[in-house]
């Protein structure tokens, strides 16, 4: 029942709803993620949408104030995966590459076509100011490109929440302290999950320690990532978890987000933690292959199978009955 339920929403997820950029593709997508929790038994009363501000729109399935979190961003990014070769492996990183490449033609460029040309070239002012302006172009003009292809960034980690809410609805105990989200814009700088992260501490307090786990590309990798920030609430947890994950069979390697990499919507939480499976380049570092570009088309359910039916088992076993965190 789990592997039909998941195939058949993935199949959906795969063939219609591929791109979510425009608030019409993201609501046509949000509303086949609630026919697929209604197919397994979750009601309507259960579901909510929570503003996000700049348009955007979270989908909460059970309780927002709920003991455990699992969360995956559904929005998906512009096409600039041609900045995030294995080389350059994360995001952040290829910010920074882009900020380095914008820094060489702001100030050496000027100076090149002064030793080459002089003064006299024809409309040098022009071509000073457009060479000046493309590191700017490029990288704006492209978050605005529509990427055609997002199989592991991030609909295998929806799949993911989704394959947990498939094992969770089948106990009682865990439904009653579990909860899932989807939040949009990530892409945009984890908009989506700050503004939840802010509402929900205002509207429950008390609340801000509850147990994230953040799904985020989980189809592609041989890797497991678990990473949060510098707090040691967070890292605790990340310990924790990835020791237990270990014993599952996983390959754990914990990592801290910062703004050069592995930052995701856990870093909004103060027990947040992310996992991503990612793969190691022949230089040595690690990368997650083909996000952001049309070539994101891999997606190993299987594998996204056996990391929620372990995750469900850590939540069970460590978590639930255990809110303070304490050693088991």
């Amino acid at each position: 029942m789990v592997r039909s339920n998941v195939q058949n929403l993935a199949d959906r997820f795969f063939s219609k709803f591929e791109t979510r950029a425009r608030r019409k593709e993201k609501d046509a997508f949000l509303a086949c993620a609630k026919e697929g929790f209604r197919e397994l038994g979750y009601t309507d009363a259960e579901m909510s949408i929570q503003q996000s501000g700049l348009g955007g729109k979270n989908l909460i399935i059970g309780a927002p104030d709920a003991d455990v979190l699992f969360t995956a961003h559904y929005d998906t990014p512009g096409r600039n995966g041609w900045l995030m070769m294995p080389c350059v492996k994360t995001v952040g990183m290829s910010l920074a590459a882009l900020v380095g490449l914008f820094l060489f033609v702001v100030l050496a460029v000027p100076g090149i076509l002064l030793n080459i040309f002089g003064t006299d070239i024809a409309h040098y002012a022009t071509l000073d100011l457009l060479l000046r302006l493309f590191p700017i172009v490029i990288f704006f003009g492209i978050l605005f490109i529509k990427n055609p292809h997002n199989h592991n960034d991030n609909t295998s980690g929806c799949i993911g929440v989704y394959n947990v809410a498939t094992i969770i609805a089948e106990n009682p105990t865990l439904r009653e302290r579990c909860a899932f989200v989807l939040f949009d814009m990530e892409e945009q700088g984890l908009l989506g999950s700050g503004a939840f992260a802010k509402w929900r501490s205002k509207t429950y307090p008390g609340k801000e320690q509850s147990y994230v786990i953040n799904l985020d590309c989980i189809g592609v990798g041989e890797h497991l990532i678990l990473a949060s920030t510098k707090k040691p609430i967070a890292e605790a947890e990340r310990a924790k978890m990835a020791q237990f994950l270990q014993g599952e069979g996983f390959d754990t390697i914990e990592k801290t987000s910062s703004l050069l990499g592995y930052l995701s919507d856990h870093a909004k939480f103060d027990r947040g933690v992310m996992l991503a499976f990612l793969r190691r380049a022949k230089l040595g570092g690690l990368y997650i292959p083909n996000i952001h570009t049309g070539r994101d088309r891999e997606c190993d359910l299987e594998q996204i199978e056996r990391l929620s039916a372990s995750v469900v088992k850590y939540v069970s076993e460590v978590c639930v009955g255990n809110p303070a965190g304490n050693p088991v």
